[in-house]
């Protein structure tokens, strides 16, 4: 008897999300992680605070101390809060706890911006939801009017806007993404706010007036990638359903105490680690658009999105091999569809973006 009846239909056609791992990495710039470790007293005092936790038991199943720390720096109600392991188990969460099919149709729909996040494509599928893809246009901007368009035609569950956008690095007007909030208050809107260190603005002040918008959040981006902690604000309406789908123990008690601890000891040395990325993706989007046959697109959030020549001509494809081939790895976009020719690099410490630059051009022939 075979299994292949039984798969979830929407991910029978799909591939697993496969992360590369060439040998010999010199420059690790593919993931939007930071470049920035701990300095080494900060890591042997974080050490000591692990060596306390009491592996034999369960971790705390609602992290107080950390919700109550989050709430007061975002100035929430420590209710609104609802946490995951990363912001990837969130989306997922947000699909379970709200895919219940609209009267009159057989499954219910997600809406997202296309290209954008994976996981909001699979978070969908995985879950029964089917999506509806908005395409951005040449210049990566999206087109409010037909995202309106769609959600007043389709009436989607939930929509997903990241802000800034990964892969595209763009950061679309989040006034808008609340005035769609406002307009369709039976969809719950989401705004995915990964990036937010590296040039975001938020949507936290208009959760009151939006009964209907979620603002995500994740710790990865700013030097905590290892730790797999993100959390969701919302009101109480969508935090009760999230909780019901949401495992026990989905935060383990290591991440938990070194989260805690590194946003109580080392706050000013993330955002001066975040600032020091800033400077690095503005100097080396300016190295890139001046590299003979590469289109840089603006970005605001922790990653640049170029294409090498034209779209279908294999040459980004061909560069990433040779990179990668020398230790540089980047993200290769490199298929049919609107992301053709196009790499994302993640902006790391001055010596690595000097490298990648230098493997680049060797590559480009340029």
């Amino acid at each position: 008897m075979s299994i292949a009846p039984l798969v979830t239909r929407g991910i029978r056609a799909m591939a697993a999300y496969h992360v590369p791992r060439p040998e010999g990495v010199r420059a690790k710039l593919d993931a939007n992680e930071s470049p920035h470790p701990l300095p080494p007293a900060a890591a042997e005092a974080l050490g000591r605070e692990l060596a306390a936790v009491a592996l034999h038991r369960y971790p705390e199943a609602d992290p107080v101390e950390l919700r109550a720390h989050l709430a007061a720096e975002l100035g929430v109600a420590p209710g609104a809060l609802a946490f995951g392991n990363g912001s990837d188990e969130l989306l997922a969460l947000l699909c379970a706890a709200f895919g219940e099919p609209r009267p009159g149709k057989s499954r219910a729909t997600v809406l997202y911006p296309d290209p954008s996040f994976v996981v909001y494509r699979i978070a969908a599928l995985g879950h029964g939801l089917d999506p509806i893809e908005v395409p951005l246009d040449d210049d990566m901007q999206l087109d409010f009017e037909l995202v309106d368009d769609a959600m007043a035609g389709a009436a989607p569950n939930i929509a997903f806007f990241a802000l800034p956008n990964n892969p595209t690095g763009t950061l679309w007007a989040p006034e808008r993404v609340a005035e769609l909030a406002a307009k369709h208050p039976g969809t719950i809107v989401v705004a995915d706010e990964a990036y937010i260190d590296y040039g975001g603005r938020t949507l936290l002040g208009r959760l009151p007036e939006l009964p209907n918008l979620v603002v995500l959040r994740t710790l990865s981006k700013v030097g905590m990638a290892g730790l797999r902690v993100g959390f969701l604000v919302a009101a109480d309406a969508i935090i009760r359903e999230v909780e019901k789908v949401r495992p026990p123990y989905n935060l383990g008690s290591l991440n938990q105490r070194a989260a805690l601890w590194m946003l109580r000891t080392q706050a000013e040395w993330l955002r001066a680690r975040a600032a020091d990325v800033v400077r690095e993706r503005e100097r080396l989007a300016a190295a890139l658009a001046n590299v003979p046959g590469v289109r840089v697109f603006p970005s605001e959030a922790n990653l640049i999105l170029f294409r090498v020549g034209k779209a279908g001509d294999g040459r980004a494809g061909a560069a990433w091999k040779a990179m990668a081939a020398r230790g540089v790895l980047v993200r290769n976009f490199d298929r049919p569809g609107p992301l053709s020719g196009c790499l994302r690099v993640t902006p790391g410490t001055p010596e690595e973006n000097e490298l990648f630059l230098a493997e680049l051009r060797l590559a480009l022939g340029a």
